[in-house]
């Protein structure tokens, strides 16, 4: 009976260890599984993180993006504005339709005479010939104006 009662103890002292042996292996792969699921998941919030700092950034930008449009608009529309006062004024006004012509665009009546003056000190210092000045006649002459206003 000693015989089968050691027979007995070693059989469950082999088993223990076996199962014991199975127990580490299943308890290994265990972690393994883990640390991959656990892998997994930091890589997909790592690229959720990227993607929401990404999406954040370019919703930056096209705020600036809008809000420099918005103050371009509001500035051409300024612009817009003054340009139909002035149309609309040179439309009713005679006086600001001859200043236009007269001033900006350079325009003369017939016989007004136009007398043109250096600007800088380099022509100022250049000499007159005799083909730099011509006679005028400075007397005014009736003659049409631009528009029937404008006399």
């Amino acid at each position: 009976m000693s015989q089968a009662a050691n027979t007995f103890w070693v059989n469950r002292v082999n088993a223990s260890a076996k199962s014991q042996a199975v127990a580490k292996r299943g308890m290994r792969t265990q972690r393994v599984f883990d640390s991959v699921v656990l892998a997994v998941i930091l890589a997909a919030c790592g690229i959720c993180v990227s993607y929401y700092l990404r999406t954040r950034a370019e919703f930056s930008a096209a705020i600036n993006k809008k809000e420099a449009a918005t103050e371009r608009l509001a500035g051409l529309a300024s612009d817009v504005e003054r340009l139909e006062r002035q149309v609309e004024r040179l439309r009713t006004d005679a006086k600001a339709f001859e200043e236009l012509a007269r001033y900006k665009l350079g325009l003369v009546r017939q016989g007004d005479v136009v007398i043109k003056l250096p600007q800088t000190g380099t022509e100022a210092a250049a000499p007159v010939g005799p083909q730099a000045v011509q006679l005028a006649n400075l007397t005014p002459q009736a003659a049409a104006g631009y528009t029937s206003l404008s006399h």
